[in-house]
């Protein structure tokens, strides 16, 4: 019996989503970066830009896996969702001045969980 128990552990773990490797991108800096508030986010800005495509096709738990758990889960009709990423401070870092809104980057999730566009704006 004990065997099995060994094999099913290995088994959850295989499956279980791992980070996506991004070229020149910090995964593990970005992850740690919540609401962007320590810069981390911004100082990786133009490789997100070019990595943004390299997204696309993922699952929710691969994006998460990858990028950590998005400072905002918004659920929209249809069964869609939407992971937001704050790349600049947002209001809820005591640095921000509040003075415009900060770059955020968000994805787009199918009803099937997949990754299906990223777009970079100010919320």
């Amino acid at each position: 019996m004990m065997k099995y128990w060994w094999f099913a552990c290995i088994l959850c773990l295989a499956c279980s989503p791992q980070p996506k490797d991004i070229a020149g991108f910090d995964e593990q800096a970005f992850a740690s970066d919540a609401n962007g508030c320590r810069g981390e986010r911004l100082r990786q800005k133009e490789q997100l830009f070019d990595a943004s495509q390299q997204l696309k096709g993922l699952s929710e738990d691969e994006v998460a896996a990858t990028l950590g758990k998005p400072d905002v889960h918004d659920l929209a009709d249809r069964s869609q969702q939407f992971f937001i990423y704050y790349i600049e401070p947002s209001a809820k870092c005591d640095s921000t001045s509040g003075s415009k809104p900060p770059l955020t980057m968000y994805i787009r999730f199918s009803a099937l969980g997949i990754a299906t566009e990223v777009n970079f704006q100010n919320y």
